[in-house]
């Protein structure tokens, strides 16, 4: 048996404030994979000429197990056969968690850096620039190279009009839009949270269109409207649209696009109970699919109740 290591070498993305130093490894071993990680307290350098590209400061993540010298061969295998870096990306985000928790415990301080759980330690918004370097033994195996450039906001001619025109009617974006729009943010950063705003979005839109659209036609909408629980507003919502949801959009398209229809309201079934097992069962292994998914369904469902006269 020898010792196969994975070394992390992290540029952040924001600039870090150190007040201590030579502080000891942060040290995390998971007995669900067998590996063991540790995280080096960084040493601040300087200041980067050009920190839009350069970033900010460095620290070094190594993750280490025992294996034999040809488990550690089959390169193509380490990640999927060793978890090492999923276990990497799982410490990295569990650290900074603790330390933010830590801030708040011991000097009511909450800091403003995102602190989400990524499945690769490159997804994280934290992580700008991440080199992985494989040994096993001491020799070289392989190395790996990834980078998150900043975010760009991006305008063109239409959307600026349709912001413009919306502006001037005095129209801001709906609440539920809002929420389904984070949830999409989230899905793709952080699919627990992900979950947590389809749901917010989804409920919001049902309250939203019974007591806002639905009760032009009927008042006894806006006591709907009061309901407690998805389920039963849906129930309400499905009544005054005068089908069941997306059905009639199923109806009228074929291919791809009624595929999409009948997979939205399939998201939409179980969006209440992946919500509900979040809050009763605590954490929860949600893909970035299936939040992707939610956030997309929530979307079709508020253009289904609003875009349609």
């Amino acid at each position: 048996m020898g010792k196969l290591e994975a070394r992390f070498t992290i540029r952040l993305s924001f600039p870090l404030l150190a007040h201590a130093v030579n502080q000891q490894p942060a040290v995390i071993k998971f007995a669900d994979t067998k590996n063991t990680v540790s995280i080096e307290y960084p040493k601040p350098g300087p200041a980067p000429e050009k920190p839009e590209l350069e970033r900010f400061d460095e620290m070094v993540l190594r993750v280490e197990r025992e294996c034999t010298a040809t488990q550690a061969d089959t390169r193509a295998k380490l990640r999927d056969t060793f978890h090492m870096d999923t276990d990497a990306a799982r410490a990295f985000w569990q650290f900074f968690e603790a330390i933010r928790e830590a801030a708040l415990r011991l000097d009511n301080t909450v800091f403003m850096y995102p602190v989400v759980p990524t499945h690769e330690i490159a997804d994280n918004p934290l992580v700008s620039l991440c080199r992985v370097d494989w040994t096993f033994d001491g020799n070289p195996l392989v190395q790996s190279m990834a980078r998150r450039g900043p975010p760009a906001i991006q305008l063109t001619d239409t959307w600026w009009i349709e912001a413009v025109n919306r502006l001037k009617g005095n129209q801001p974006v709906p609440v539920y839009t809002r929420f389904a729009l984070d949830a999409t943010y989230f899905a793709q950063r952080d699919p627990t949270r992900g979950i947590i705003m389809a749901c917010a979005a989804w409920e919001t839109t049902l309250r939203h269109y019974l007591a806002g659209v639905a009760s032009n036609r009927d008042p006894a909408y806006l006591i709907a409207a009061d309901s407690r629980g998805i389920g039963l507003l849906r129930k309400f919502a499905e009544a005054a649209k005068g089908c069941a949801l997306l059905q009639d959009a199923i109806d009228q398209s074929t291919g791809r696009a009624k595929e999409h229809f009948e997979y939205a309201r399939r998201m939409l079934n179980d969006l209440p109970k992946l919500r509900n097992k979040l809050l009763h069962e605590g954490e929860m292994e949600v893909t970035e699919t299936n939040a992707v998914a939610a956030a997309s369904a929530v979307l079709t469902a508020i253009d289904w109740f609003f875009g349609t006269p």
